[in-house]
């Protein structure tokens, strides 16, 4: 196992400040569990871009995901979860670390984490537990991966050099050869699965599944160059309705091949006698948008199918489904993992353990979560943020020619993104207003130079332009 550091976090008094009125209900400790991690194999398995509402088990009609339907009722499902930052390198390592973008410093693709981190392969590797990665798109390279404690990093099955992301069942054939050779071993395996994102290309049966009935002129599979391309004006207005909905009925199909690995990783667990023991957690890095708001894709925009994502966890041994209503964000998965385990929550982390949740207590509301923008480097003053609570959202954008507020209620029209209900008195304005100033200040003080090579890599996936 590599030596890691721990390095901790000297942060802005101002950001500590306005997080802990917003997120330090977190800090408040659970009642942990009385556990041995050496009987509790981690499985965790991140899936990109997926939008809980495509999902039957959070009430979609269309049969995207037979396999996770079927793992949710035996797993506790949290109904209402944000993501810390709809960009993926960013989010993946809030979800590791329980430290929210601002604070481990990675605010964008392309970033290497100028600290060594503290992550939930750090507190396991520091029991003896080997771990290791199995990532699908290029995004996640080890590089950026640095700190986060893991001994091994593998991209797909290893046979798709110059790739820039492999479909799943690349990464599923990987993750079986790296279970069979340890399975009788404790261990802390993650897999990410990246199908659902640009392009949509979707294999024959599945897009034959979900693509019924459409003539229009755009085919099976479409790049991602040119889905990114709807977000302009004079691309998006050429799309009718059925157009639009043909390339949803692409993004099912691609969740459904996704969903197939799934069920195919399940049953080869079940067959190695592993499923029964191992502690499962299934969360997605952020959502993706199909046009609400006349918003494409994720990224720009803090729109609610951008950052509402699954999180589902099965405990060793769960036989039966259990949902949680509360609002939640996948900063808490790390101090949840924590409590669970009978780790220590490593400092720094402003989420707040769902431990109560699993012994059938309701948590307690919490004050606004926080959701980020990615950063800029070409125009740094670019920010956006968005302040959530119960029942209504509250979002900034500041750009270039100015800035923009927006309060959304559930009870106006289209719901959080739609009427503006903004006023100088809105809730939680002098919060947000604090969390920007503190995030300027900051600076953007991690920051590495980007190669060509990683300028290319983010330009292949449309993360720059």
């Amino acid at each position: 196992m590599r030596p890691h550091l721990r390095k901790r976090f000297e942060l802005n008094p101002v950001y500590l400040f306005a997080l802990g009125v917003s997120l330090l209900a977190g800090c408040q400790t659970a009642p942990t569990r009385s556990s041995n991690p050496d009987q509790w194999p981690l499985l965790f398995i991140t899936l990109d871009p997926l939008r809980a509402d495509r999902l039957g088990a959070y009430g979609y009609s269309r049969p995207t995901s037979p396999a996770l339907d079927a793992f949710a009722k035996t797993a506790t499902l949290f109904q209402n979860v944000t993501c810390s930052m709809p960009t993926t390198l960013p989010s993946h390592l809030t979800i590791f670390t329980g430290l929210s973008p601002t604070q481990h410093g990675v605010t964008r693709n392309g970033m290497v984490p100028a600290q060594d981190l503290v992550s939930i392969f750090d507190l396991l590797g520091d029991q003896g537990i080997p771990n290791a990665a199995v990532v699908s798109a290029q995004v996640l390279d080890e590089e950026y991966l640095q700190g986060l404690g893991l001994n091994e990093v593998f991209f797909g099955d290893g046979w798709s050099m110059g790739a820039t992301q492999v479909p799943g069942d690349a990464v599923t054939r990987r993750a079986e050869t790296w279970i069979s050779e340890r399975s009788d071993q404790p261990f802390a395996l993650w897999l990410h699965y990246f199908d659902p994102h640009e392009p949509y290309d979707p294999k024959p049966d599945f897009a034959q599944q979900f693509v019924i009935g459409y003539d229009g002129p755009w085919g099976n599979s479409l790049s991602t160059e040119w889905l990114v391309s709807l977000n302009s004006e004079e691309i998006a207005f050429q799309l009718t309705g059925r157009d639009q909905r043909h390339i949803s009925d692409l993004y099912d199909a691609e969740i459904a091949f996704l969903d197939a690995q799934l069920g195919r990783l399940f049953e080869f667990l079940k067959t190695r006698g592993i499923w029964e023991r191992l502690l499962v957690v299934i969360v997605a890095g952020h959502g993706q948008a199909h046009g609400e708001q006349e918003f494409w894709g994720h990224g720009e925009l803090l729109l609610e199918p951008v950052i509402k994502v699954p999180l589902l966890i099965k405990l060793p041994h769960q036989d039966r489904g259990h949902r949680v209503s509360e609002p939640v964000q996948t900063l808490d998965i790390v101090p949840t993992l924590a409590a669970l385990l009978g780790l220590e929550t490593p400092a720094g982390c402003t989420g707040r353990s769902l431990l109560p949740a699993f012994e059938g207590e309701k948590l307690e509301t919490t004050p606004p979560r926080l959701v980020e923008r990615r950063t800029y480097p070409s125009n740094p003053t670019r920010r956006g943020i968005a302040l959530l609570s119960q029942d209504w959202k509250l979002t900034h954008y500041r750009e270039t020619e100015g800035s923009e507020n927006h309060l959304g209620k559930s009870t106006g029209r289209e719901g959080l993104d739609g009427q503006n209900f903004f006023t100088p008195d809105a809730p939680g304005l002098g919060l947000l207003q604090e969390i920007l100033a503190a995030q300027s200040s900051q600076g953007e003080e991690q920051t590495s130079p980007l190669s060509q090579e990683r300028l290319e890599m983010l330009r292949s996936l449309e993360y720059v332009q």
